[in-house]
């Protein structure tokens, strides 16, 4: 195989760097591409898009390398990775910022907030930019600002002949429709974003534990659904359960005192071990949510949408998956919470499918051997085929490859626009990957 044509920096295998290269976030994940672009420009991505067609290799993009799935990835692939196009601009002026595709959360988090900005981001701190807003983008201010996505005013996207587009309400408005939700590897490598910004100073940090407690794991999920529905759109949650207790973690925009309030029904679950109710910077409360995450774990977590209200017995069905989990505490259900603004953007504005669910629920666990593995698959499937039965639609973001007819499950009604976008803007599918939108 010859690789002139190629730019940026190019690893191979055989290459000391390559073994680490080829690695993603999620350590079950193990693939061995032909050959890993590290692009440091649009010059750079465009000449490996034309490299792959003129050599027939296939290709994969990746940014972050967070897709759980691996989709970013693949045996004798040639990946067209943007982690190193990080640059970021902030334009005090009209409160926008300028993101390159490789970008990732904390630092961006870290740049907004001394200019005083926050921004509707995720919680993983080592996520990039691309995977979460081109998925949809959930995170701790979404019930108050959106989706990432919403934010989303520009993007520009290296396609399928190696050419530059420009994406926006104006300039060829149904690609921004689309990948503003279904834009991850599907139509192009999308390098640059231009996001709407809003200012915030300080927010109260949530954080609360029951901890050895199956009798508030019990009622955890039935009291949050309760008290979801009529919350104050200031305040979004990520909660869950696992084999003994439960959690919450939640961002409120706005005091102390008033978010108290708010929490009542929550408070009122006995035996709580952890209590955090603090009124501190955006990004003090950014850093220590995003502590919690582990640095590298092998794991799974496909996650669905949550449009009803679950009955007792579906939610001691729920009590009984989590007592059988296969770890004390690295095996979870968790919550995490939509409505507010998400669901006051119309329907049609982007190609997210679920703008009127309630929240999406996710099964997942982690594992440090190898031999522990096959225990926790299984366990997953058991779980998600009765999550699947009482929920209605896959988030995109936390994808699962045995999800069933999956492109529908990612975009519900939304599938047929897309596959029609995708007709007009790659007629070659050269962008391609197993759970990709595929041509009419």
């Amino acid at each position: 195989m010859k690789y002139q044509g190629l730019t940026g920096k190019v690893i191979l295998p055989g290459d000391p760097e390559y073994d680490r290269a080829r690695k993603e976030y999620n350590l079950a994940v193990n693939k061995y591409p032909i050959a890993i672009v590290y692009c440091f420009n649009q010059h750079d991505v465009a000449n490996a898009v034309v490299w792959s067609r003129m050599n027939k290799v296939p290709l994969r993009i990746r940014s972050g390398g967070h897709n759980y799935e691996g989709y970013s990835t693949g045996n004798g692939y040639l990946v067209i990775d943007t982690s190193c196009m990080n640059d970021i601009i902030v334009n005090t002026a009209d409160n926008t910022t300028e993101v390159q595709a490789g970008t990732r959360l904390l630092p961006l988090y870290k740049r907004l907030s001394e200019y005083g900005y926050t921004f509707p981001g995720g919680t993983c701190p080592t996520v990039a930019i691309s995977g979460l807003v081109l998925g949809g983008g959930i995170g701790l201010s979404t019930r108050l600002f959106g989706l990432t996505a919403d934010s989303l005013l520009e993007a520009e996207m290296i396609n399928a002949d190696g050419d530059l587009l420009t994406a926006n309400s104006n300039c060829n408005p149904d690609l921004f429709w689309a990948l503003r939700g279904a834009g991850g590897g599907n139509f192009g490598v999308v390098t640059n974003y231009k996001f709407g910004l809003q200012k915030a100073d300080k927010i109260t940090l949530i954080q609360l534990r029951w901890d050895h407690n199956v009798l508030a794991r019990n009622k955890f999920i039935g009291i949050w659904q309760d008290w979801l529905p009529n919350l104050d759109r200031r305040m979004s949650s990520f909660s869950g359960i696992y084999k003994r207790g439960a959690w919450m973690n939640a961002f409120f925009y706005g005091l102390p005192e008033e978010a108290r309030e708010i929490l009542g029904p929550i408070l009122d679950i006995q035996g709580i071990s952890q209590e955090v109710i603090e009124y501190v910077p955006f990004i003090n409360a950014v850093e220590r949510i995003g502590a919690i995450y582990a640095k590298r774990d092998a794991f799974q977590a496909p996650g669905r949408f949550v449009f009803c209200h679950f009955t007792k017995r579906q939610l001691d069905n729920l009590g009984t998956i989590m007592d059988r989990a296969p770890s004390e505490t690295e095996s979870s259900i968790r919550v995490y919470s939509l409505g507010g603004a998400v669901r006051d953007t119309g329907s049609e504005a982007t190609a997210f499918p679920a703008r009127n669910a309630d929240y999406i629920m996710v099964i997942t666990s982690s594992w440090e051997k190898k031999d522990e593995e096959l225990l926790h698959r299984v366990w997953i499937k058991e779980g998600y085929d009765y999550i699947y039965q009482i929920t209605e639609g896959s988030y995109v973001n936390f994808p699962y490859d045995r999800t069933p007819c999956c492109e529908e499950a990612y975009f519900l009604e939304n599938l047929p626009r897309l596959q029609c976008i995708k007709q007009r803007y790659d007629p070659h599918n050269v962008f391609h990957f197993p759970q990709g939108i595929r041509l009419p």
